[in-house]
């Protein structure tokens, strides 16, 4: 017992040892407003908790959207900031990454290149970097004709309170609305005593994944989310991990599914997502008639763009880190960086390519999204940004993951740009 609890206090240890180690970094001025073949500056310092962590081994990897050869290297961290230099020869962004070694030489935890890893990059011209296709022709016509589809469907409503979540202050429900293909499934949230015409609509949109979705609720509007598949929202794990496994395995990532568009699993999601909104809005009778903000990460980012194309009545969107931004880039010898989570590549995904809906959105959009992030790369993200053709705001952090900023995310820095 005694040899086991000395083994138990050696690895808390060691674990502690690492528990406070973080990056800061950053570039030399603006992370976004390099030129082609312009030196981009890095510096980046090892900490321990606030201090310089001195002797620690490092690997960096360099990479660049102008198709440069990969980079990579060793230090060991001391007093002074690493310093690294890139560069790109064509509008895009260059991505650095810093990882500290275990005691073998390791990266420690490489499966995930964890959030204790730095992770960052630079924007070079970034006004120029456009979509590396062109939208399909017929873009508006086939939206067009899945609405004329879905209006054929009646909007049949099951509606049953939910006791659990209704004991506080909202009234809480859950939706089920006939719609083209399977059933919407969605919670309602509604404050209680809310008058009529009194309140504006909170749309929420999970991203990629199948498990349990929570109520959306909203203290001063009325709340709503959209479940992403057309399920049981509060069903016990072993429910959801056998669709995870089964049915839902690799939702809409399929080129052979997705080479009709008529069939891809994300017509019908945004289908749902639209009828439900559309069901709200009809049927709500404290919605205050003017005011819907929707907003979701990843592919609930993607989810809010396309829901904001369809729905003209949203008046703020609000997506994160979206995704499905200029796909092709990344599957047809383009030199730009590939997204590295994505439907595989034909003609017809361009159908729900973000970058090609957010041209038809007219409300207001606030994108924020991570300069280290490759599941929905920045390159894609600018050419959303410069699509669009609203009142736009984009917030790039330095030094964050598609699943969000480093552990010490004070020391992330913010780069805004904004477009009227």
């Amino acid at each position: 017992m005694k040899k086991i609890a000395l083994s138990i206090i050696s690895i808390l240890a060691f674990v502690s040892a690492w528990a406070q180690l973080n990056f800061v970094g950053n570039t030399d001025k603006h992370s976004l407003s390099y030129k082609c073949g312009e030196d981009i500056n890095f510096t980046i310092q090892l900490f321990d908790g606030d201090k310089v962590k001195e002797g620690v081994p490092l690997k960096w990897i360099i990479t660049s959207d102008d198709g440069a050869p990969m980079r990579t290297g060793t230090v060991v961290s001391g007093k002074e900031p690493l310093k690294l230099t890139a560069k790109s020869n064509k509008p895009g962004f260059v991505r650095v990454r810093v990882v500290y070694l275990d005691e073998k030489g390791k990266v420690k935890n490489a499966k995930h290149w964890n959030k204790k890893a730095f992770h960052g990059g630079a924007g070079v011209e970034i006004d120029k970097i456009k979509n590396a296709t062109q939208e399909p022709a017929d873009f508006d016509d086939f939206w067009t004709r899945q609405l004329k589809a879905l209006a054929n469907v009646p909007e049949n409503c099951k509606m049953q309170k939910n006791e659990k979540f209704s004991k506080k202050k909202h009234n809480v429900y859950e939706l089920t609305i006939d719609c083209l293909g399977k059933p919407a499934k969605a919670w309602l949230s509604i404050p209680k005593n809310a008058g009529k015409k009194s309140l504006p609509i909170n749309v929420a949109l999970y991203g990629y994944g199948v498990g349990r979705e929570l109520p959306n609720i909203v203290d001063d509007a009325i709340g709503v989310l959209v479940s992403r598949h057309s399920y049981e929202l509060l069903r016990e794990k072993s429910y959801y991990d056998n669709l995870k496994k089964g049915e839902l395995k690799g939702f809409g990532l399929s080129a052979k599914i997705n080479e009709n568009p008529e069939n891809c699993y994300f017509k019908f999601m945004v289908l749902r997502d639209y009828r439900t909104l559309s069901w709200v809005k009809k049927n709500v009778a404290e919605w205050d008639g003017k005011n819907i903000a929707v907003r979701g990460g990843s592919m609930g980012g993607f989810r809010s763009i396309f829901l904001s194309y369809l729905d003209k009545d949203i008046t703020l969107c609000r997506p994160h880190v979206p995704w499905m931004t200029d796909l092709w880039a990344s599957d047809n010898n383009t030199t730009r960086q590939a997204c590295e989570f994505r439907p595989k590549w034909t003609p017809s995904i361009r159908y729900f390519d973000s970058t090609f809906a957010i041209k038809r959105v007219k409300c207001p959009v606030f994108i924020t999204a991570w300069l280290g992030d490759y599941v929905c790369p920045p390159a894609g993200i600018m050419v959303l940004y410069n699509n669009s053709k609203t009142k736009t705001t984009i917030d790039f952090g330095q030094n964050g993951l598609h699943s969000g900023a480093n552990e010490f995310s004070k020391n992330c820095k913010h780069y805004v740009l904004k477009k009227n």
